[in-house]
């Protein structure tokens, strides 16, 4: 089965929408986990800073014993410490300050918004920065039980911190992402494998589908030859001749749905035979709309085609196949069009690289939602014409699978006046594109 028949679109299809669901959940669960285990990581890393911010405070306070110290201890304001160096600053109940021992920039130092913060909740903590680096700042009260002699602010220079964070994320980032390049490997293994089975019924249903047509195609043509027999020499009574008439009319039907069959296990199977040669698509064309003229007078339908004008359309392919795909779109037509309508075959060259041909029918039209199901082995129409019914359903499954084989395209739209329209698109053949008549035109004749 080539991954084009419909069995093998079906199941290539399923296979991604199989794969795309499986990855969207596991990408799901690998985000969330990702996301709870930076958040959980960066969280104690927070924690760690906070804990020894306290620590040291608790060991300046508890160092300078209660009281402010008499020298300042600021000589130049050099530098923030480096990386996760901690700092003090000393400051006097209004919030100046009183002692730098660590030198520290005084840009956005002490931070006052803390003082005032502390001085009306107990104490302080935030982050903040003196323009480029960013700080943990702790700010406690400095005095002897309930008397407040000025203020304490610790600082924890955040540098090695907020690096520590950024690369424990990327870390998490990185195995998220592998982890899913890995999933999305197992999975489409995972759903090649979990398709086997399918692909075994399908290709099981071809050969029992190929069987039983070649030993159906044997007692129908011997009921037909019976039939003929019996009413050539006379051995029915004029009263049962109609009977006879039907026999041979069912078997005919019961023959074609048989081929129709056989057509589409073998371009399923791949083994439909197609012999390449340049050939005009034009004349096929011409020459299938002369093949259905008898049909089309005996249902009352009124069939134009191309004029004979010259047009040639050159293209590679099977033209005996090429008759049998238009042929189905013309009957196809026929079956779908009122009493006295008409079906019309148009040609045209499709921007020089391909050649196309129409077929429009006054029909009831195909819906926008049933364009691609009506393809499909066995599609129905609902409301579908008595008329239609008739058909085998295997016709324009078959007709595509020929344009697909011959590299082209088959799809439905709606006729400009109403009803369907198929259109058949063939890449050009090596000898260019169309040749147009001498008025530019194709036309249509009858």
């Amino acid at each position: 089965m080539t991954d084009r028949a419909p069995a093998g679109r079906l199941l290539a299809s399923t296979r991604r929408r199989l794969a795309a669901i499986t990855l969207l959940l596991i990408g799901a669960l690998v985000l969330a986990i990702g996301a709870a285990t930076a958040f959980i990581a960066t969280r104690a890393l927070d924690q760690d800073v906070d804990v020894a911010l306290e620590q040291a405070a608790a060991a300046e306070s508890q160092r300078l014993g209660g009281e402010l110290p008499t020298s300042g201890g600021d000589e130049g304001a050099r530098r923030l410490p480096e990386s996760s160096d901690t700092f003090f600053l000393v400051l006097d109940p209004s919030g100046t300050l009183v002692s730098n021992p660590s030198s520290v920039p005084r840009q956005g130092l002490p931070d006052l918004a803390a003082v005032a913060a502390a001085r009306a909740n107990g104490r302080d903590l935030r982050t903040v920065s003196d323009g480029t680096v960013p700080i943990r700042l702790l700010t406690v009260p400095l005095g002897n039980g309930a008397s407040t002699v000025g203020w304490l602010q610790a600082g924890f220079v955040l540098t090695l911190h907020d690096r520590q964070a950024g690369s424990l994320v990327l870390s998490v980032a990185l195995v998220g992402l592998v982890g899913l390049a890995g999933a999305a490997i197992v999975t489409l293994f995972v759903t090649g494998r979990a398709l086997v089975p399918i692909r075994s019924a399908f290709a099981t249903e071809r050969r029992f589908v190929a069987d039983a047509s070649h030993e159906i195609r044997t007692p129908a043509a011997i009921i037909r030859a019976s039939a003929e027999v019996l009413e050539r020499e006379g051995l029915v009574a004029d009263e049962g001749r109609s009977l006879v008439a039907d026999i041979v009319a069912e078997s005919d039907r019961l023959g074609g749905l048989v081929d129709d069959l056989l057509a589409l296990a073998a371009s399923e199977r791949g083994s439909l035979a197609i012999e390449r040669h340049p050939t005009d698509l034009a004349e096929i064309a011409r020459d299938t709309v002369r093949r259905a003229g008898p049909l089309a007078a005996e249902r009352g339908i009124e069939l134009l085609g191309p004029a004979e004008d010259g047009m040639v359309l050159p293209v590679v392919g099977d033209r005996d196949r090429l008759v049998q795909l238009l042929l189905v779109l013309v009957d196809n037509a026929f079956r779908h069009s009122p009493d006295g309508g008409c079906v019309t075959v148009a040609i045209a060259p499709a921007g020089g690289r391909s050649a196309a041909v129409t077929v429009d029918d006054e029909g009831p039209g195909v819906p926008a939602d049933a364009r691609e199901a009506i393809f499909e082995p066995f599609a129905r129409l609902p409301g579908s014409r008595t008329r239609a019914d008739a058909g085998s359903g295997l016709g324009l499954a078959i007709a595509r699978r020929l344009a697909e084989l011959h590299g082209g395209t088959l799809v439905a739209t709606a006729a400009p006046g109403g009803g369907a329209r198929f259109v058949l698109s063939l890449p050009a053949g090596r000898s260019g594109g169309a040749v147009p008549a001498a008025d530019g035109t194709s036309g249509h004749g009858r």
